[in-house]
């Protein structure tokens, strides 16, 4: 419930039915039934009200209850959740409770189906994605690699704020040797989500496929900034230096590897290797 304990009772009753009364114009009905709530719940400390303010309390109360059963999306709901009370809120003198209480209600109801909605389209995104997957992979193991890359691209544009979705379709296309079109996917996927350690180890194989060992060193180097030094990665790198013959950086990396690491014979091979 809205929390408002500036000004008097009828102060604060009038100001939250004018919210209530402003989030049901922009239909959004949760936070009109928190402003009611709270604006009922404290009609009790408003019985030393008279004159004018008294009258005009009563008209807000009743003008708002007419308001909120009448607004053709507060119906529809009614009508979904086969609430059949015509109208919904009536007020009259006592019955604040009652009012409060079907607020209350209403208000649970309608965050249930809220959440109802939510499930269904999460279940729905769920089924897509894996109906995309499943065709592109299936067209690519067939050799139809044109619909396979055209099925797992729109599972990247679909879905690629979804973690691991657009990894997961560069390793796709880097398991069919797709190799530029899983270097372009995986480099989107580290530019998304640079935490995603996968992607940086894929988007190397990407490029290593092609021969572009300058690429390949990028994303490493780009890998041990995001990660730290990591002695498997450092090991990794110096490996890549020792294919593209480069003797002095894999002996300079495979040491920095073993100093992380002196359990890691490999980097020890690489510096006797190229000592």
């Amino acid at each position: 419930m809205h929390s408002d304990p500036i000004g008097t009772p009828f102060q604060r009753v009038k100001r939250n039915i004018a919210r209530a009364s402003n989030h049901l114009n922009k239909n959004d009905f949760l936070k009109a039934v928190d402003a009611a709530r709270t604006a009922f719940a404290l009609v009790p400390a408003c019985t030393t009200v008279v004159g004018q303010q008294k009258i005009e309390l009563r008209f807000m109360l009743e003008e708002f209850c007419d308001k909120f059963s009448n607004t053709p999306g507060i119906l529809l709901i009614l009508s979904r959740m086969k609430m059949r009370a015509r109208p919904y809120l009536k007020f009259v003198n006592g019955n604040h409770e009652m009012i409060a209480s079907r607020l209350e209600i209403f208000g649970t109801r309608l965050e249930d189906m809220e959440r109802e909605k939510v499930e269904r389209h999460e279940l729905q995104r769920d089924a897509r994605r894996k109906e995309l997957l499943d065709k592109g992979q299936q067209c690519l193991d067939s050799g139809e690699t044109p619909r396979g890359k055209a099925y797992l691209r729109r599972v990247a544009e679909e879905f690629g704020d979804e973690p691991g979705v657009v990894t997961d379709v560069g390793k796709r296309m880097l398991a069919a040797e797709l190799f530029p079109e899983a270097a372009e996917i995986l480099e989107e996927s580290r530019s998304r989500f640079p935490g995603d350690s996968e992607a940086y180890q894929h988007c190397v194989h990407a490029y290593l496929g092609m021969g572009e060992f300058a690429k390949a060193e990028a994303v490493y180097k780009d890998a041990l900034r995001q990660f730290g030094n990591h002695p498997i990665t450092l090991l990794n790198l110096s490996k890549l230096y020792l294919a593209w013959r480069k003797r002095d950086e894999a002996y300079d990396y495979a040491r920095r590897a073993l100093e992380a690491d002196p359990s890691l014979d490999e980097a020890r091979a690489i510096m006797d290797r190229t000592a």
